[in-house]
């Protein structure tokens, strides 16, 4: 098992259904795991991380 399919497997058992972030290089491995497991997680392309982040705190309804 690759470290990325543990990751995917890891957050699918926290309740993980929905994440965001930007597809690059360095991440392709775990977008690869996401589609091989068939996983159930959505994936939201975002243009940057910064606006990744915005997404995720006000889609989790957490407060600053």
């Amino acid at each position: 098992m690759r470290l990325t399919d543990a990751l995917v497997h890891m957050l699918e058992k926290a309740g993980v259904h929905t994440i965001f972030g930007v597809c690059g290089d360095t991440s392709l491995p775990f977008y690869e795991s996401l589609y091989i497991r068939r996983s159930s997680i959505k994936h939201v392309l975002t243009k940057d991380e910064r606006s990744a982040s915005y997404m995720a705190l006000v889609f989790s309804g957490i407060c600053l």
